[in-house]
């Protein structure tokens, strides 16, 4: 059974556990609880954490602008998190944390089920997708990416990412490249949406990214997502910031305007 969420009206931060994490809702000024409102998910990156009565994402301040600028968006949206396993990579349990939260948000008589959408950026893309390609397939309306991560086997073959994957996955340190690839295959959302037949229930995506990013690079993640979301008949689009490296989360007011703006549009 889902978790009951008692909230009133205005704006709130509560936080409450589903599939055994801790998750938190994050509910905008004009929030009414007799008017079903959009949701957007938003999923953590590297070292990030939801617990009893924290998240990061609600302690620093330019996450928290990101988070004020989607909930912004149309006639306001509220957001959400749930702490994933920490630094999941998409695994599986992950993903089975993420089903759960979003199971018990459209169970809430003040959540809009037909108007969800998920927002992330460095491991959190991998989150993202592999919860779009697996238990919330064609129930998302909206994605919106920054900075993220789509391939696993870049991170692996690139090496200065390797341990992280490999620690996720639980596979040993010392496993060979073609190895922990072959490992991590199923769960690697690239290899995953690339083979996904056109026509495929895709939610409207934005994707945002630093041509000069050296941690999520620019050709072995956003451009073969982009790609691959258009060949399977997506609705997408893709800005490149020519002067930014990995800091998309970090570009104040531009970055905000045009997360207001995507959401705006995509979840009418």
């Amino acid at each position: 059974m889902s978790t009951s969420i008692d909230v009133k009206a205005g704006e709130q931060q509560l936080y409450f556990r589903a599939g055994g994490e801790w998750c938190y809702l994050w509910t905008p000024k004009s929030f009414r609880t007799d008017r079903p409102v959009p949701v957007i998910v938003h999923h953590h990156g590297f070292e990030g954490y939801v617990n009893a009565q924290s998240a990061d994402w609600l302690e620093e301040d330019y996450k928290i602008g990101l988070l004020r600028a989607v909930m912004a968006a149309g006639d306001g949206c509220a957001v959400a998190g749930s702490h994933a396993c920490g630094d999941h990579c998409g695994h599986p349990g992950a993903v089975e944390a993420n089903r759960a939260l979003f199971e018990t948000l459209v169970a809430q008589p003040f959540v809009d089920p037909s108007r969800i959408g998920l927002m992330g950026g460095g491991m959190g893309g991998a989150l993202i997708w592999n919860s779009v390609l697996g238990p919330l397939a064609g129930k998302v309306k909206a994605v919106a990416v920054l900075q993220s991560v789509a391939s696993l086997e870049a991170f692996i073959r690139a090496q200065r990412h390797k341990w992280m994957v490999l620690q996720a996955y639980d596979l040993p340190a010392d496993a060979s490249d073609d190895e922990a690839v072959a490992r991590v295959a199923p769960h690697d959302p690239l290899n995953r949406l690339q083979r996904i037949p056109q026509g495929t229930a895709l939610p409207h995506t934005a994707i945002y990214h630093g041509a000069r990013d050296e941690d999520v690079i620019l050709e072995t993640h956003a451009l073969p997502l982009a790609e691959a979301l258009r060949k399977a008949g997506g609705s997408v689009s893709l800005e490149v910031f020519a002067d930014v490296e990995h800091a998309v989360y970090m570009m104040g007011d531009s970055i905000e305007a045009r997360l207001t703006q995507f959401f705006s549009r995509a979840l009418v």
